[in-house]
């Protein structure tokens, strides 16, 4: 008997006949691409994202599939901007992260990331800092991790001076640039600093960038759209 564990579906499309395509994240496997029939009584309507299951899977190539799906919990339900941005995340990780790469710590910080995302729908101002938490989250994950308390030097940052970052050194202290006293604040995840979310999200993207490549992001479209 194959082992449960849990997931979250992160993308799912048509696939052959009467099956879909998932792309699963799994604690231990990470991110999985895994095959389920859509004829499995009940579970044909609730294969929904946002959702923690249990899900067993079977098979030895880099495709699998699903012998197994039961619901662990109800699924999270997002509205507007808050849906757009639950989907970012799914997007984030299927874009970046690698195939069959254990995922621990990522995995508890999308389940994190969708209680904050919830929350935030009711408490204005929020979604934001939900947003930059889960991507230094990522990136640091990936091996991109920024020390918010040093320059490229290892000279402790100055909250007096400005500085910029430079790709695979760090942060360099320039004549303008970004505060360091706002750079401070981010790595404490202070977001009432003012201009430490303006900043976070310029440095996120000069980070996700090359690892996203000229390929636009389908749910940063959903922003601009309902726009």
């Amino acid at each position: 008997m194959q082992p449960l564990c849990p997931a979250y579906i992160l993308h799912s499309r048509p696939f052959q006949d009467e099956k879909l395509l998932l792309q699963l994240l799994m604690p231990e496997q990470g991110r999985v691409s895994a095959v389920i029939r859509k004829r499995q009584g009940k579970q044909r309507f609730a294969l929904q994202p946002f959702q923690l299951f249990t899900v067993a899977l079977t098979g030895r190539s880099s495709l699998k599939t699903i012998s197994t799906l039961d619901e662990l919990a109800p699924a999270s339900r997002f509205n507007g901007k808050f849906l757009f941005s639950a989907l970012y995340l799914n997007e984030l990780i299927c874009r970046l992260w690698p195939d069959d790469m254990a995922a621990e710590q990522l995995f508890n910080y999308y389940q994190q990331s969708l209680a904050a995302l919830n929350l935030a729908q009711h408490t204005p101002g929020q979604l934001e800092p939900c947003l930059r938490e889960f991507e230094f989250a990522l990136l640091s994950e990936l091996g991109l991790q920024v020390d918010w308390q040093h320059d490229a030097s290892g000279t402790p940052l100055n909250a007096d001076l400005q500085y910029l970052w430079q790709p695979e050194q760090g942060f360099v202290m320039v004549s303008a640039g970004w505060p360091g006293a706002v750079l401070l604040a981010i790595g404490r995840q202070d977001w009432q600093q003012t201009g430490s979310l303006q900043v976070a999200k310029q440095l996120s993207r000069r980070l996700l960038k090359p690892l996203l490549g000229d390929k636009p992001l389908n749910s940063r479209a959903l922003f601009t759209v309902a726009v």
